[in-house]
Parts: structure tokens; C-alpha cells; sequence
């Protein structure tokens, strides 16, 4: 149950502040060229939340002088007391047609008595990786199995 609250959280917390961010950037993008003709375009925003912390988003895009091109966003939420959530998602073409997507999202909270925590879902052309931090401990679980990592002392 505890684990649903956080997603929910998670969810709530991200969309409502994206949704507010993206109404919120700059109408116009910055563009960069490339030496070799690609082009690369982006806008970012972070704004204080009312009671401590930040909140923000960025979405970019590009495309490579030899045919491949790609977009993606990202947001994040703090709350000013150590804790963050965050999420983001993108697209890849190669030049050779191939596409690739990911998605990621997460939330982690740091204090000076038990040190970092935190969980990341990572989804790869549907492979999926996740990473959890408690109390020194890391678990990494990827579509060919677990490792486990113990802190050192």
C-alpha cells in the first residue's frame, strides 16, 4: 500500500506540476545548428512551489545532419525537506528507420541521520530496469536478473 500511495504521489504531484510548467515556458525555443547540419532545439523552466522546493521541465528535440532525430521531456518536484520525484520519456530515430523509446521515472529523499533512499523505474523498448536505494543497500533489477550492493562501512 505504502508503495501505491508513493506512485500515486508521484503521479499527482509530477503531472500537476508539468501541467503547470509547460504552460508556463518560454513561447519560443532555443535552436542550435551543428557543424555537420544537424539542429537541436530546447526550452526549460524551474519555478519555487509555494512552500518549499522546485518544480521543473524541459522538453527538447533534434535532428542529426545524417537523417536520425529524436524528442523528449523531463520534470522533476522537490519539496525543499530533501525529497524529489521525477520523470521524463523520449523517442529516437536512427538513419537507418530504427526507433527506440524510454521512459523513466522516480523519487528518492536524503537526511543526515539515514542517508539517500530512493526507487527508479527505467523502460527501454519495453525492457524494463529498476533501481532501489535503502539504507546503504542498492538493488538493481534488469530483464536478465538482480544485484544486489551493500555500502561500505
Amino acid at each position: 500500500m505504502q508503495k501505491f500511495t508513493r506512485s500515486f504521489k508521484f503521479g499527482l504531484s509530477l503531472a500537476v506540476g508539468l501541467a503547470f510548467l509547460t504552460t508556463t515556458l518560454p513561447a519560443s525555443a532555443r535552436t542550435i545548428a551543428g557543424p555537420r547540419g544537424g539542429t537541436a532545439t530546447g526550452n526549460a523552466g524551474v519555478v519555487a512551489n509555494p512552500r518549499g522546493g522546485q518544480t521543473g521541465a524541459a522538453q527538447g528535440s533534434f535532428t542529426g545532419g545524417n537523417g536520425g532525430s529524436g524528442s523528449g521531456q523531463f520534470g522533476f518536484r522537490s519539496n525543499g525537506r530533501g525529497q524529489t520525484v521525477y520523470g521524463g520519456s523520449g523517442t529516437v530515430t536512427t538513419p537507418s528507420g530504427s526507433s527506440h523509446t524510454g521512459t523513466t521515472r522516480g523519487y528518492g529523499s536524503y537526511n543526515s541521520t539515514s542517508g539517500y533512499s530512493g526507487e527508479n523505474t527505467t523502460v527501454i523498448n519495453g525492457n524494463t530496469y529498476n533501481t532501489s536505494t535503502q539504507d546503504g543497500t542498492t538493488t538493481v533489477t534488469t530483464p536478465s536478473g538482480s544485484r544486489t550492493f551493500n555500502r561500505l562501512r
